[in-house]
């Protein structure tokens, strides 16, 4: 029917007898919106390959096209998914997938120096056992220390600043004693002076015994500071440089770690520079099939300048004054547009797609394919007035009876402008199926379910 090869059935974008048929029966109300496609949602690749087909032009260029464009996504999505996985964070750039690995490289120099200087000392938990333990210890010989000097200050503060009472501050409190106390017995003065010398006394030999038991403890501690201090020098000796098997084994495990995070960046930044390289021959690539298309589109001029020609000429018969089909090539692959003078109303929008499709036909007849219908439902008409409904229905028994093929159009009765058409031209002759609603046999197959 449209003369498709069998050997190209392997390509992922080609024409498909299905897609070219639809646009010789548009079956469905959004295939009137657009002569270049026949439902809404139409891929552009889809557009772009069966119109080429359809006006003799390159379809590969097309098929090409659409390749080069999955390949541009796929990559800026892999771009994009290296960017956002790199480590620490999304990385945006290049440079800074290589400034990140330089800094993680440096870090991995530092940690291999400090495995190989590693040992690991088989002792070095019960020695930190007992380091820290002497540790205690200093502590608490030290506060010990520090509560007893606080206490040999006020002993020595207290010896110091008290002096020995005289005879007037004890003849005066003795008054004071006798006043306070009547008619209690009181002692002579003489006694009382002898008694307060004895306390005082006593309470100096009191203190200097204590000082003298505190200094010889401070002593005694300070020494004991000493012994502890050099024996925990002597362990923490054995500790430096050295640790246990576990911590090693820690290191080991960070040092691994940041080598995995160095390949992996390492791997991100060669596959980053990958995509970039493969999105700049993408572009050379397109930039080629431009050029390649340009190139190819002169040599089939002969034949494209049927399809425009013809439309045309329809378009001229129905308004007076020819419309264009235009072809334009562009960084993207091919691009399709109609015009017909006129203001911008419904019924020219539908007179577009009825001279496009009728140009497809001829177009078709004309190459020798085998396709020999066309076929529109009433919308076609919709919102056309009526003397261009009469041109259009006129203009498409021509082309039929001049390109041998049938056009077939479903049309209501109150649609069909019986007054407008050209003297002679007898409509009743070209109508093959009558349905009416009257009864059973009116229905498309004789009867009702």
């Amino acid at each position: 029917m449209f003369g498709l090869s069998e050997s190209g059935l392997e390509r992922g974008y080609r024409p498909s007898a299905r897609s070219l048929l639809s646009y010789f029966t548009r079956n469905q109300p959004a295939a009137y919106n657009s002569p270049f496609k026949h439902f809404d949602n139409q891929k552009t690749w889809d557009v772009q390959v069966h119109n080429a087909y359809l006006l003799g032009l390159d379809w590969e260029k097309a098929a090409t096209w659409q390749k080069l464009k999955d390949q541009k996504k796929a990559l800026d999505a892999l771009t994009q998914a290296i960017k956002t996985g790199a480590i620490d964070g999304e990385l945006a750039s290049l440079g800074e997938l290589e400034a990140e690995r330089l800094r993680l490289s440096t870090q991995l120099e530092r940690e291999a120096a400090s495995l190989s200087n590693f040992q690991v000392l088989p002792q070095y938990r019960e020695i930190e056992v007992r380091a820290n333990s002497l540790t205690a210890d200093i502590h608490r010989l030290i506060n010990a220390n520090i509560v007893d000097k606080r206490r040999l200050e006020r002993y020595r503060e207290a010896i110091t600043q008290e002096g020995w009472p005289t005879d007037g501050r004890l003849e005066s409190l003795y008054k004071e004693a006798g006043i306070a106390l009547p008619g209690l017995v009181v002692r002579t003065l003489h006694e009382a002076r002898a008694f307060n010398e004895t306390i005082v006394l006593n309470r100096r030999d009191f203190i200097a015994g204590e000082v003298t038991a505190l200094e010889s403890l401070v002593e005694e501690r300070n020494s004991d500071i000493a012994v502890l201090t050099l024996l925990r020098g002597d362990l923490l000796s054995a500790l430096a440089g050295q640790g246990a098997l576990e911590e090693l084994m820690h290191l080991q495990a960070l040092h691994a770690a940041t080598r995995l995070k160095v390949d992996e960046l390492a791997n991100r930044i060669v596959q980053l520079k990958q995509m970039t390289s493969r999105a700049d021959t993408i572009k050379v690539e397109a930039v080629e099939l431009k050029r390649a298309a340009a190139i190819d589109y002169e040599e089939r001029r002969a034949l494209w300048s049927r399809p425009l020609s013809l439309f045309s000429d329809f378009s001229e018969q129905l308004y007076k004054a020819p419309g264009r089909l235009v072809i334009d090539i562009g960084d993207t692959g091919y691009k399709f547009d109609v015009e017909i003078a006129g203001s911008p109303s419904e019924g020219i929008g539908k007179m577009k797609i009825f001279c496009y499709d009728l140009m497809l036909i001829s177009f078709a007849r004309d190459r020798g394919l085998g396709i020999d219908f066309l076929i529109h439902d009433s919308t076609i008409f919709d919102g056309v007035d009526p003397r261009q409904r009469a041109h259009a229905l006129e203009l498409a028994a021509k082309m039929a009876e001049r390109y041998g093929f049938q056009y077939i159009c479903a049309l209501n009765t109150d649609m069909v402008p019986q007054n407008d058409f050209t003297p002679g031209f007898d409509v009743e002759e070209l109508v093959r199926l009558r349905l009416t609603d009257t009864d059973p046999s009116g229905s498309l197959l004789g009867f009702r379910y």
